[in-house]
């Protein structure tokens, strides 16, 4: 599922909230392994990515970075779980995940001359519209994972 915003081409989807429950589950060196099979996936062809897309003229397109990020993200965030944040904490690790995301993403933008976003319009068209939806993600993230941990779902994934 995507949601593109008027005259930008970076769609809002639910692939962030995955990259993060995949690092908060997984761990570190899990959640690395299995964000950098699913990019390398994408790039060498395989459908993944929001609307079936993949290939390398995808995944070296403006959304590029944020691959690059989601790889960055889910190891960060499975290496804060893992490192014991409580509960009430565990918010911060997904916050930090999601503007791990982003870092990548800007440099990449920044870097290359895709015409978008318009010069000087960089935070304004590649991070602020996003901002509250990926705050949301977090937040969910971070809850549907605590529910997991509290599972007997857990225990079949450390096995």
């Amino acid at each position: 599922m995507r949601f593109f915003l008027p005259d930008n081409p970076v769609p809002i989807t639910f692939q962030t909230l995955g990259i993060l429950m995949m690092g908060g589950l997984l761990g570190p060196k899990w959640g690395f392994g299995s964000s950098l099979s699913y990019a390398t996936l994408g790039f060498i062809g395989v459908p993944l990515f929001q609307g079936g897309n993949g290939g390398f003229e995808y995944t070296t397109g403006v959304t590029g970075g944020y691959i690059i990020g989601f790889v960055l993200a889910s190891t960060v965030v499975g290496f804060l779980v893992e490192k014991g944040l409580t509960e009430s904490k565990s918010i911060w690790a997904y916050l930090v995940g999601t503007v791990l995301v982003y870092v990548p993403a800007l440099i990449w933008l920044s870097l290359l001359d895709f015409s978008w976003p318009e010069d000087g319009k960089l935070l304004s068209q590649a991070v602020y519209p996003f901002i509250i939806g990926d705050v949301i993600k977090a937040i969910v993230a971070s809850l549907l994972t605590i529910g997991i941990f509290k599972s007997k779902f857990r225990n079949f994934i450390n096995n």
